[in-house]
């Protein structure tokens, strides 16, 4: 099993990564075998529920969430927890805490904030919850709530015993001052039945006593109950996980901990117990890009100089106040020219730019106080590559090209149609040729559509803008709708005239044939018709409204922002009616009076977008066998210059792929960040970052030398796609395409590739709107640029694009991709219950969000078996991965292997590719679609594939928990008598007047074909390739020639340079005391005396050798065609009476030449003696 090495499958930080070198990493067993320990939770392996408990590990409420798919890094590098909102997790409280004394200690981290500080940009943060028990016995209850407020911490004691009031309760505090932003710091608590005592990092900080009414308490058990619950970051208050807090290793000990016990636990996590200097002032410099501002580029030319004067002297302090702190500076440019000055500083922290920064290497500045120096320095990367274009030319991608055209006010997409009238918004859209709405969308103020008067159109080779004016009351609107070629519908205006308003809104409603999906872009499963949400605080809640049916097309709306919004923010504004098709958005709901040049932005797409890709059956993306489409570089050991862009590394890619086969490679990387490896990343990380976004511990493995690496680890950094790391990325990608090893290249990865929000200010995403509110933006239009620029170039050069979001598919982005990559977020799921996919993932969700013709791009699975449990690789685990395969194929999803188990994937993916299902003109047919084949039993479901040469593949999915006996009619595509063959299991099928009857296991699948090609006798015509060996040092490739065959058809094709050796690989099923007769056709391009072409055979049972020498026959090579054949019988006695394959190996040596096998053939013959 090769190793994906995929985002979820790691764990991230949202917001600094500072200090998480300081502590020590210990194994999870190691931290569980902690003295009177009840209940931890330490997030290390992705899971919420609890590592060790007295009582029940589970959770009650998050039972299956998997934090892999958000992440955060902890403590100790290892996974923590972030809580997103709406969420309460909580566990029973049974054996898991005694209420009447204890130990509480976690750890804990301002994702989005500094700690140290009261409020942050001049707001209190309210309270913020950070643990909560609470144990109930009847009508009373003894609770304990750890929280912060402000810079500090509080930990309360509480009872329903009387009295209340002043003086019941108890509490101790601790401030935080000076713990920053990201910095891991931790928190204990104690208590018994008389006192309570706080600690940070270690350090006891304060103690209190009890009030004297918890004596009445001592009658209180832990027992369960609906009212009882352990909870961590459970709200409590008014806090709604609006702030970005961390919480790792959250322990529960069954008494309190001495002092001496706390502080040694905190001292034995440290990698370094030294202290270091204190200095009185700091210095941060940090590169300058404040993004892309109407088309113009920042020149990354400044420097930005940070100070912190946090640990000033008294009298420096006293300066400071009086705004007459006084620093002198030296900057030295890397070529030793210097620039000196001084600044005046009057706050205790604040910034300074530096200009003229554009030399390659290192600046330093020196800042002088007094008699304190503190000397920093930065390196500054080479940023040649600002403004590439790359992918940005204004030219039409070739998928959309021809289809791009525009008749007055008529655009034509592909497969679709807009149709404006004198407003901003199609009057009519036609997709497949039908009508797409039943009402269009309209612009509504107070009830009533302004008069609209059309004005100019431009265009450019990529988009069409119309332009024009709308009048209604005192209102003026200036509106300008920008289509591109995808059919994206930018939706600008501006309202003027000052007036008064208390409602505008858009409402449209789509046709009733295409309303099956409400996409959100979860799809909605529940039964209510009419959806209301709340305006997405988070990229994580409901953004999209987006009605699509399959095959059918659909159409959808999202937000860039909020701004000039004007809503009650805790009632919906986003409105779905799933019986009628009808949207409504409600951008202002209550009376408001707009200031001057109030501006709105609204996106629409009509979908499906675009083609989909040639491929999408059969790719066998991540087969272990070899020979097929991967990924590479998926944990940074691809030969790339890091593990999130797509930059060849200056030796070590040719190293690592010059034996690669052509078209394979699918190179892993990252939308939207990089990591701290890369000197690009560190200089910008300030100006790129996205608040709140999380940050990766990544692998990658350094070149030191040809086949020499050091295996390392480096944070990620987030990015935002307003600034210039576009420009980076297909900087990396042009030198990929470009590189005299493109050929091995199939497609371009990014993962982190979903519709995020920032709030950075210092690149424009963070604003003020016109009422002064604090706006953040939505990375639809960035990210979007991002893709489009991608596939463009991609495409160019023959690459594919593929796009992992998890479930945040949104069309106006994502739809521009060739294919996308879900599946990973059942992690948990899958580890509480392997059947998952059978018992637990809905039809829904398979007919929706797994559905390329529901999403308009290809789709391929990924799987998260193998990330629940490492066991489901193997044997007798198959049967989970079976029951994956079930679902997945009945509803004709590709899928991966990765993360799946190999030999029954692969079983399948050989049944359907004997048989042509990748076809371009094999026709499936989806059980629910289908009314031509039956099944008596209605449990099992008949999808079926219509293949080349008038073949038949019919899958029999069966999800129930019970195996089923079955008839199956074919009889009205194929009627009479005939011979079928059950591939799966291999056993022949009896079909009779067009009916046969077969039993199909529970959550499993039989895969029945006609007329068959399997058993006995094989012919392969070498449509596929067939895995490859060769040496570590060996500089062999095999692949799939395409006319290199007998009359100008494919074949293998063995190529060797330098070297000789290697060879071709296939397994095939034989049975003890039958004789097989092995037959293939071979030549050699360049061959020379010595070069042979041989054909040999290896007895094996499952995929260890039985001991029997192995069996060839060799041939010297020549130009023209010529059969190899190979007979022998399998012993039905002694060591080959335990072989149950042959490993079949084809191979041709010589350097400098290509051995090309075609036609190859194997049929069982009566048995008679072998050869001596």
């Amino acid at each position: 099993m090769k190793k994906l090495f995929l985002i979820p499958a790691v764990m991230l930080l949202a917001g600094s990564v500072f200090g998480q070198a300081k502590f020590l990493a210990k194994d999870t067993p190691e931290k569980c075998k902690a003295k009177d320990l009840l209940f931890l939770v330490t997030f290390d392996k992705h899971s919420v529920n609890a590592d060790f408990a007295k009582g029940d590990k589970y959770s009650t409420t998050m039972r299956d969430t998997n934090l892999g798919l958000r992440g955060v890094i902890g403590f100790d590098s290892k996974p923590a927890y972030q809580a997103e909102s709406g969420e309460a997790l909580r566990f029973s409280v049974e054996k898991n805490v005694d209420p009447h004394q204890g130990t509480l200690i976690l750890w804990t981290a301002g994702m989005d904030y500094s700690p140290g500080e009261a409020m942050t940009n001049g707001k209190k943060r309210g309270n913020i919850a950070l643990a909560h028990i609470w144990v109930q016995n009847g009508s009373r209850h003894i609770e304990y709530q750890l929280y912060e407020y402000g810079e500090n911490v509080y930990f309360d004691w509480r009872s329903s015993d009387g009295p209340q009031g002043w003086g019941s309760v108890g509490r101790v505090a601790v401030p935080r001052k000076k713990i920053r932003k990201g910095e891991w710091h931790q928190i204990a608590a104690t208590w018994n039945d008389k006192r309570l005592k706080i600690y940070l990092n270690g350090e006891k900080i304060k103690e209190t006593a009890l009030p004297s009414k918890v004596t009445m308490t001592a009658d209180i058990k832990a027992v369960n109950n609906k009212k009882s619950f352990i909870g961590i970051k459970s709200p409590f208050y008014e806090d709604k996980h609006i702030w970005g807090v961390g919480i790792d290793d959250f322990a529960i000990y069954g008494r309190p901990m001495t002092d001496l016990e706390i502080r040694n636990q905190y001292l034995n996590l440290l990698k370094d117990r030294s202290g270091a200097k204190p200095q009185a002032f700091s210095v941060t410099l940090n590169g300058v890009d404040t993004g892309h501002k109407e088309k113009k580029l920042d020149k990354i030319d400044r420097l930005e100089a940070e100070f912190d004067f946090a640990a000033l002297s008294d009298a420096d302090q006293k300066l400071l106040s009086a705004g007459k702190l006084k620093a002198a500076y030296t900057l030295t440019a890397p070529d030793g020219t210097k620039k000196t000055g001084s600044w005046t500083f009057s706050k205790p922290m604040e910034v300074r730019l530096l200009s003229g920064i554009n030399q390659v290497g290192k600046y330093s500045l020196e800042s002088r106080i007094g008699k304190e120096t503190v000397t920093v320095s930065i390196d500054r990367p080479d940023f040649s590559w600002i403004g590439n274009g790359y992918g940005d030319e204004d030219e039409v991608p070739a998928i959309w090209k021809k289809d791009f055209k525009l008749d007055g006010r008529t655009i034509t997409v592909w497969n679709r149609t807009y149709q404006f009238g004198e407003g901003p918004l199609p009057e009519k859209i036609l997709a497949y040729g039908k009508p797409l709405l039943k009402e269009r969308v309209r612009l509504l103020i107070d009830g009533n559509e302004p008069v609209w008067t059309a004005g100019k159109t431009s265009r450019t080779n990529r988009t069409v803008t119309f332009t024009g004016t709308g009048k209604i009351g005192q209102a003026k609107i200036k509106y300008a709708t920008t289509v591109e070629f995808d059919g994206l519908i930018k939706f600008e205006w501006t309202v003027d005239g000052k007036p008064e308003i208390g409602r505008m809104e858009l409402v449209w409603c789509v046709s009733p044939e295409n309303k099956q999906f409400l996409m959100t872009p979860h799809v909605d499963e529940t039964k209510a018709q009419q959806k209301a949400f709340l305006y997405p605080k988070t990229a994580g809640n409901p953004k999209l409204l987006w009605f699509v049916t399959e095959k059918k097309g659909g159409f959808a709306y999202t937000m860039l922002h909020d701004a000039n919004w004007v809503y009650d923010s805790n009632k919906p504004v986003l409105f779905a009616d799933k019986a009628t098709g009808e949207c409504r958005v409600e951008m202002i709901n209550k009376k408001v009076q707009l200031p001057e040049s109030t501006p709105y932005t609204a996106l629409f797409i009509a979908t499906p977008t675009r083609p989909l890709p040639e491929l999408n059956r059969v790719i066998q993306y991540g087969d272990t066998r070899g020979g097929h489409k991967h990924m590479t570089n998926g944990g940074g050991n691809g030969g790339f210059n890091e593990v999130f862009t797509h930059e060849p590394h200056p030796y070590d890619f040719e190293y690592r792929h010059k034996n690669g086969i052509d078209n394979s490679c699918s190179v892993y990387g990252a939308s939207s960040a990089l990591t701290t490896y890369s000197p690009v990343g560190r200089y910008l990380r300030k100006y790129w970052e996205v608040p709140g976004a999380y940050s990766y511990n990544m692998p990658y493995s350094r070149p030191v030398g040809l086949g020499k690496y050091v295996h390392e680890h480096y944070f990620s950094l987030s990015a935002c796609n307003s600034c210039s790391i576009n420009d980076y990325l297909l900087y990396g990608q042009h030198k990929l395409y470009t590189h005299k090893l493109a050929s091995k290249i199939w497609q371009v990865y990014y993962d982190l590739c979903g519709d995020g929000l920032c709030s950075n200010p210092l690149h424009g995403c963070g604003f003020k709107d016109k009422f002064g509110r604090d706006i953040k933006t939505f990375n639809v239009l960035n990210k979007r640029d991002l893709i489009r620029r991608t596939v463009s170039h991609a495409h160019k050069y023959g690459k594919t694009v593929m796009i992992h979001a998890q479930r945040d598919f949104i069309p106006m982005m994502t739809g521009l991709a060739d294919y996308y990559f879900p599946g990973e977020q059942y992690g948990s799921l899958l580890q509480r219950n392997p059947y998952g996919y059978t018992d637990e993932v809905s039809d829904a969700i398979y007919r929706s969000e797994f559905n390329r013709n529901v999403l308009g791009i290809g789709v391929i699975h990924l799987p998260a078996l193998g990330q629940a449990n490492r066991a489901y690789f193997r044997e007798p685990a198959y049967k989970y991965t079976e029951a994956m395969i079930c679902m997945l194929q009945s509803h004709d999803i590709d899928t991966s292997q990765d993360w799946a188990a190999g030999k029954p994937l692969q079983k399948v993916w050989d049944i359907l590719a004997l048989y042509g299902v990748q076809h371009k003109d094999t026709v499936c047919r989806l059980y629910h679609e289908q009314k031509e084949i039956t099944s008596s039993e209605p449990e099992v479901r008949v999808t079926y594939y219509s293949c080349p040469e008038k073949r038949y593949v019919l899958f029999l999915a069966n999800k129930d928990i019970r195996p089923y006996n079955t008839e199956i009619d074919v009889s009205r595509i194929a009627p009479g008598d005939f011979k079928a063959m059950e591939e799966y299991k291999g056993k022949p099928v009896a079909v009779k007047d067009g009916k046969f009857k077969i039993r199909v296991p529970a959550r499993s699948f039989r895969i029945v074909a006609f007329p068959p090609l399997s058993g006995f006798p094989i012919k392969d015509p070498m449509r596929k390739v067939w895995s490859g060996y060769s040496g570590k040092n060996k500089t062999v490739r095999f692949m799939l020639s395409p006319d290199g065959g007998i009359n100008g058809s494919s074949c293998l094709q063995q190529k060797n340079t330098e070297q000789s050796g290697g060879c071709f690989t296939r397994t095939l099923t034989v049975e003890p005391g039958k004789t097989y007769v092995l037959k293939v056709q071979a030549r050699q391009s360049n061959p020379a005396d010595k070069n042979r072409i041989t054909m040999r055979i290896q007895f094996r049972q499952g995929n260890k050798f039985v001991g029997l020498n192995p069996k060839m026959v060799r041939k010297a090579a020549a130009k023209d065609w010529q059969q190899l054949v190979l007979k022998y019988r399998i012993p039905d006695t002694g060591k080959g009476k335990k072989c149950d394959n042959l490993l079949l190996t084809l191979d041709g040596t010589g350097t400098n030449t290509s051995t090309f096998f075609d036609d190859f053939e194997m049929d069982e013959v009566p048995s008679e003696t072998n050869d001596k």
